[in-house]
């Protein structure tokens, strides 16, 4: 079962975890994303086994449906800005591993398209599609680099 669909079932059937997701939006976005283990523990003991990926973006989503004007509704350029560097730095760790010659041959464009869906997911303020494309993007990059060490730097 998705994550927003198990929420959507928690909130109707509880007015205590109406009240706390309320509460958590009214904060921040920080706040949801930090309390997402409780909604996952109790999704958890209700049956359902989330990722806690899927169940933070569910709850960024949720919050931008349906408490549209509360601060975890808006765009979080901190969280976005940890995610970019944390796919940057495991680029970067792969990128060192390369050769001279490697490096001279690599070719980044077919990160391009991912490139576009991150930016239009930021404009969009949608955290999953985001996600979805940094995620895309990294891996673009390691396949790129991956092609070019299995040629040893020949293009």
């Amino acid at each position: 079962m998705k994550a927003r669909t198990a929420l959507l079932e928690l909130f109707k059937e509880s007015h205590q975890w109406r009240i706390f997701f309320r509460s958590c939006c009214e904060i921040s976005s920080f706040r949801l994303r930090s309390q997402s283990w409780q909604f996952q523990d109790e999704l958890r003991d209700r049956g359902y086994k989330l990722l806690t990926d899927s169940l933070e973006d569910a709850l960024l989503g949720l919050a931008r449906e349906l408490l549209p004007e509360t601060p975890a509704a808006r765009w979080d350029y901190q969280w976005a800005h940890q995610l970019c560097k944390g796919a940057l730095d495991r680029l970067v760790k792969c990128y060192a591993d390369l050769s001279a010659t490697e490096k001279e041959a690599l070719d980044l464009s077919c990160q391009d398209v991912w490139d576009e869906r991150m930016h239009a997911a930021g404009l969009g303020n949608d955290p999953a599609a985001l996600r979805a494309a940094l995620e895309g993007w990294e891996w673009a990059g390691l396949e790129a680099m991956e092609r070019v060490r299995a040629k040893g730097g020949v293009a």
